[in-house]
């Protein structure tokens, strides 16, 4: 019978035997109190990232509904909101008296996990353009779902769920920090790096705060700390994780959209160096490529220049990647189409003495009585037709 299980079942109050303790550990003046502390924060971090996100304008501060055309970064208001209704029915349950069927703090937090854990990663490896958003997301709600089986059933299946779950957790969790540590390192031009301070803030949150939750169940497992200290615990790690996360990720937004930033597709070959050249006239906007493989000529700067950036066009369907953020090769590319422009240029200048020539041609032939023939001149292009010049 899980009578006989530790205080995380207690917790959960699975069984008649167990009511009685659970609605007093419910009922704690701490965990009353950590409840209303994490339902205030979170939604007070929700409001203040929607009212900065709905007040910028973009970069060039002309664009009202700006975030409403790119709302995949608004991801973080909607976890904190979540985040906070669980915290809401939580508070409900004790004006109730943590009593009946409504009364389980377990499934009101893994019921926030299940939506919010998935939403983070896909933020974060968002607001990268990184690769496997999807895929990584569905392997947190895969861990979340071997919790929710660790959580419900008795030893030694929990034990079992647990393994399982932690080993998803833990290959997850390496590969999200391999890809973002090379997106960090491709941060190399003076602009990128001041911006990046935030982002390594966020990460950091994101990747240790992460580790806490199952340490928690593992300690109030071997009894080392109380059920009150680990609803406590997850108070604070969830306004960590939720809107700590969230603030320093925002402001790592902002200032990417500032600067027009563009993420290119990851590419482990990436050389990066400092970009020291960079403009130091602050009324010419340029857009920072991040990421790609730039290759870079002799006297020339990596950074694109205004007239040969890629200005990203905002889709009408919301939360899809911008199509137009493309890889740095093509500002290469159309470097080379600004040199054919220029031979054009060159050949339309000396069109006006080749018509000439055929003109004194034509005239000579018609005073000998002759029908006009225009000689065929080669062009640049080596074509003899006159048809066939560009």
């Amino acid at each position: 019978s899980p009578s006989t299980s530790t205080g995380s079942s207690k917790m959960s109050g699975r069984t008649d035997d167990t009511v009685d303790e659970f609605t007093l550990i419910a009922q704690n003046p701490a965990v009353v109190a950590a409840d209303w502390l994490g339902f205030v924060m979170l939604v007070l971090a929700a409001a203040y990232l929607a009212l900065k996100l709905q007040s910028f304008k973009g970069p060039d501060r002309d664009d009202k509904y700006y975030f409403g055309y790119n709302e995949e970064k608004m991801m973080s208001v909607y976890v904190n909101l979540f985040a906070a209704l669980a915290y809401w029915a939580r508070i409900c349950s004790h004006a109730n008296g943590d009593v009946g069927g409504a009364a389980q703090f377990q499934t009101y937090k893994y019921l926030d996990y299940l939506i919010t854990c998935p939403l983070l990663t896909v933020d974060l490896l968002w607001s990268l353009n990184l690769p496997y958003k999807f895929s990584y997301a569905t392997n947190v709600f895969l861990c979340i779902i071997c919790a929710v089986s660790a959580e419900l059933f008795a030893a030694p299946a929990r034990y079992m769920w647990f393994g399982a779950g932690i080993g998803l957790f833990g290959w997850t969790w390496y590969s999200i920090i391999h890809i973002v540590r090379q997106r960090l390192d491709q941060f190399v031009t003076s602009t990128a790096k001041k911006v990046r301070q935030s982002l390594k803030i966020a990460v950091m949150t994101y990747f240790s705060i992460w580790c806490g939750y199952p340490t928690l169940w593992l300690l109030l497992e071997m009894g080392i700390i109380t059920p009150v200290s680990s609803l406590v615990m997850h108070a604070v790690l969830d306004v960590l994780a939720k809107s700590v996360y969230g603030l320093f990720l925002l402001q790592f937004q902002l200032g990417g959209e500032k600067h027009e930033f563009i993420f290119a597709r990851l590419k482990p070959h990436f050389d990066g160096a400092d970009d020291s050249s960079e403009s130091s006239d602050s009324k010419v906007k340029q857009t920072t490529v991040i990421g790609g493989h730039v290759k870079k000529k002799e006297g020339e700067s990596s950074v694109v220049a205004p007239h040969m950036a890629i200005q990203p066009m905002n889709m009408p369907v919301s939360g899809w990647p911008n199509p137009l953020q493309v890889d740095a090769e093509v500002s290469n590319t159309m470097g080379e189409i600004q040199d054919i422009q220029a031979q054009l240029s060159k050949l339309m200048a000396n069109k006006p003495s080749a018509e000439m020539t055929r003109a004194s041609s034509s005239d000579s032939s018609k005073q000998r009585g002759m029908p006009g023939i225009v000689p065929r001149t080669p062009d640049t292009f080596g074509f003899n037709s006159p048809r066939q010049q560009v």
